[in-house]
């Protein structure tokens, strides 16, 4: 199995990043390949919403996302953990995911999804404890994930955490991470 997993924070080391460990840690022990996409690190442009890939579903704008397209294509399960920035998710990850637009397009205007159907996750992590916070940025991951063909199976929110490492004082999140990702391999998408 492979999985590809998206570390959507700036802060390297923090939080998120803590959590996503713990989940791929999991995954990895249970056979799969693991690769981790970290967006900020990405040379890329954001979608020029040029409409060059309206006819074809083919972005029209070379830079390093034409590699990414592939590697998101042909994973069998898409891990993604990222901070709440504004209820929403971080801009560099936003970046990454509004360059799927031709996705969008061969989705959803010319009917031909990535193929076969996938699962996926996504933790996200953030100070506050209201759920409209993480409802927001889920509606954003959850979209971009069905024009891969892939279905959100398992989302976690985890509150409180704001500075670098409050997640160290709080082994439940840690656990709870490492479950969701076996709740993952045991999903199948519909």
């Amino acid at each position: 199995m492979r999985v590809l997993a998206v570390a959507g924070s700036a802060r390297r080391g923090g939080n998120s990043d803590a959590l996503l460990g713990a989940a791929l840690e999991v995954l990895r022990e249970r056979g799969a390949e693991v690769e981790t996409v970290v967006p900020r690190q990405l040379d890329i442009r954001p979608c020029a919403a040029c409409g060059g890939c309206w006819d074809t579903g083919v972005c029209v704008v070379k830079d390093g996302m034409q590699d990414l397209y592939t590697r998101f294509v042909e994973a069998d399960r898409l891990v993604v953990a990222a901070p709440l920035y504004f209820a929403s998710v971080p801009g560099h990850l936003k970046v990454l995911i509004d360059r799927f637009q031709c996705y969008w397009v061969r989705t959803f205007r010319l009917h031909d999804p990535p193929q076969p159907r996938r699962a996926g996750m996504f933790l996200a992590v953030g100070a506050m404890d209201r759920e409209r916070y993480y409802r927001c940025a889920g509606s954003v991951v959850k979209s971009w994930m069905a024009t891969l063909n892939v279905k959100c199976t398992v989302t976690r929110h985890y509150t409180g955490l704001d500075a670098r490492d409050d997640v160290t004082q709080r082994p439940e999140m840690i656990e709870d991470a490492r479950s969701a990702a076996e709740e993952l391999l045991r999903s199948a998408p519909e």
